[in-house]
This record gives structure tokens, sequence and C-alpha cells, in this order.
């Protein structure tokens, strides 16, 4: 058996793959953003295969290369290196839970796409900024939007209170986003295309790629697809950060388990009402856990499903903001200072209290006490 026949069969089945999951995923949930998001990116994956097999034509041996006109080239270049962006924006989508994407990437995005085929018809070869604007500027875009998810994946792991989201992180799209990375870098920039060791790094990278498309693929037809990706039309925590509500979520989880239940969404529900334990500045998982006596991966899953919330952040954004908007609307404490009110409800500085505000209330503290309280801004 042929290097050449092992490489085809990795390509055929990463697109048939790719294709499977794509569709499995539109079908299911065919106006979900998450679900569309995915179905582009696996998409973009089959095109950067098959371009990849035309590209790569001279170090293939001549019944296994494919042929592509000079238009469909453009097309499928164009499809390949949306991926980066998409997988930016499926990863901002799945795991920020309501954060606004910033528009300075969206801007980039467009940029990034221009600089990928459009500009062709603008910058000519022989041009003396050639290289540098339709190859190591896109690239360097590229890693941009793959490292900025990777840090996004990695640095909200622990706050993230739903383990079927815990774990696709680190089974699939960390994976996905470090192939990306090294793919841009390693086989636009560091290795000239014209050595054989570029073929086999994107040979190497499609393998990878390859194993984690099989172990997505077989964990979405051994069970219902829409639980590997959270990929839902309901948002179970949007109702929880609306910091506005007054009804707090867990009056009814409480009340179905009457007046004698003495479980852990008691417990809890005690430290939040009753001993506001909230206001603690460096409040973690493990610490709220170790007070119940519970494991961590139980008190996420209470949280999330008797509370509502998919974040620990939200979590505790939604009893700190609660208790600030009360104290900001009360008259009684007109001449409180903003930054006492930020201290008091657990908050370390004024400047992460007034983020997390604007973010969640839509507006500043002083502009929410104005208007609550019907006087001057500020």
């Amino acid at each position: 058996m042929s290097v050449d026949f092992v490489f085809l069969a990795m390509d055929a089945f990463a697109v048939f793959a790719m294709a499977l999951i794509g569709i499995q995923y539109l079908w299911l949930l065919p106006r979900n953003a998450n679900a569309q998001l995915l179905g582009v990116l696996c998409l973009a994956a089959i095109c950067h295969v098959v371009l990849g097999r035309y590209q790569y034509g001279y170090w293939i041996a001549e019944p296994f290369r494919i042929t592509l006109s000079p238009l469909a080239e453009s097309i499928l270049n164009l499809g390949r290196n949306v991926a980066p962006g998409v997988f930016l924006f499926l990863s901002h989508s799945m795991l920020r839970d309501g954060k606004r994407l910033p528009k300075t990437l969206l801007a980039l995005f467009v940029i990034q796409l221009f600089l990928e085929e459009p500009i062709h018809f603008v910058v000519g070869q022989g041009f003396p900024a050639e290289r540098l604007l339709t190859e190591i500027v896109p690239t360097l875009l590229q890693s941009v939007f793959a490292g900025w998810a990777i840090f996004w994946i990695v640095a909200e792991w622990k706050p993230d209170l739903i383990e079927a989201r815990r774990g696709v992180r680190f089974l699939f799209l960390l994976v996905v986003g470090v192939v990306m990375l090294l793919a841009g870098l390693l086989q636009r920039i560091v290795i000239p295309t014209s050595e054989i060791e570029n073929y086999y790094v994107h040979m190497s990278l499609i393998g990878i790629h390859t194993l984690v498309v099989f172990v997505v693929l077989v964990r979405t037809l051994s069970r219902d697809g829409t639980h590997l990706f959270q990929l839902r039309v309901d948002d179970p925590g949007a109702a929880a950060n609306d910091v506005g509500s007054r009804e707090p979520l867990w009056a009814e989880a409480v009340s179905e388990g009457g007046a004698e239940s003495k479980g852990p969404v008691d417990m809890l529900v005690r430290l939040l009402d009753a001993d506001h334990v909230y206001r603690r500045p460096k409040l973690s998982i493990r610490s709220l856990a170790d007070e119940l006596g519970l494991p961590e991966y139980r008190l996420r899953k209470l949280i999330h499903e008797e509370l509502g919330f998919r974040n620990f952040n939200a979590f505790l954004h939604h009893y700190r903001l609660r208790e600030a908007c009360a104290m900001l609307a009360d008259p009684g404490q007109v001449r409180t200072p903003i930054l006492t009110i930020a201290l008091t409800v657990g908050y370390q500085s004024i400047n992460t209290f007034n983020r997390a505000f604007r973010e969640y209330v839509g507006e500043t503290p002083s502009t929410f006490r104005a208007r609550t309280l019907g006087g001057p801004d500020g």
C-alpha cells in the first residue's frame, strides 16, 4: 500500500466526515447560530482538504492528483481561509454566553478576506509588497483569530458550568485551534511551499484533523448531536443573566422541594440570600464547593441545572449586580459612593465593577442611579 493511497484515504474520510457532521447539525438545528457556524467551518475544512490535494499535486503520484480551474481554485482558497475567523466566531458564540463580540475582530476578518483573493484584482505579480499583502499579513490575521479563540477557550474553562461543554473545549476546540494556528504559520510563512516538508506538515495536520473529526463523528452519531456542542435553541442562562429580574430563579427550585427540603439547593440559597457569599471578592467554585461539602462537578451541575446559569462568573455578576442595582436605586443611599457599593457587593476595583455593570445592565452605574432616582447623571 503506497503512501499516496493512505493520504488519499485520509483526505476522502476527512471530506466525508466533515460533510456528514455539517449536514447533521444543520438538519438538527437549521436556525441555530452555532450550528450554522459549525456548518461553515465544516465547509471550510472540506475546501482546505480538496485544495491541498490540488496544490501539492507535484508531490503526488499521477493517479492520485486532481485538476481545478483557476476560478475553482480561487473559490476554494477563499473558502478555506474563512476557517480561522469562523472558528473565532463559533468559539465566542458557544463559550462566551451573551458577551459582545469586539467589532474590531469583525473588521479584521473583512480585511483578511479581502487580502486572500479580491486583492489580486488590484495587486498583480511583481508588485513590491505582493507577498507581504497576500501571504504574510492575512496569515498573521488568521493567527490572531486562532490565538484569540484559544485564549477564550482556555481562560474561560474554569468558570464554565456545563460539563459537556467543558469537555468540548479540549476534545475539539482547543485541538482544532492549535492545528489552525500551526497550519497558517508553518505552511504559509515558515516553510516554503516548494519544499516537500511543507507537504508533510500539511498531511500531518490533516492526520490530526482526521482523528478529531473521527471522534466528533462517533460521538455525534452515537448520541443526540446537540448535546456534544450544547447547540440549544433556548438559553437556560438568559433569564439568570438578567440582573434586572427581581425574582430569583432559585425560588421555583426551592418550592418544588417543599419546606422540609434540606438539600444542596437550600444550602446554596441560604449562602446567597442570608450569608451573601457572593460578596467575597475571591469566591471560586472550589471554595464554594468546599463550603457546601460538594464535589466541584456537582456544584457546577447544581448551579447550571437548578439556577439556570451557564458560567460561574455570570452567576456571581448576577447576584452582585442585582444588589448593586438595589443600592443605587435606594434614595437612602444616594450619597453612598459608587466605589463603596462596588466593594460592598464583592468587586475588587471600580473598573471591574463599571465594566461588568455596562455589560450586563447596559449603562453605567451613575447613569442607572440618575435614571432610577430622577437626578442628574453623575
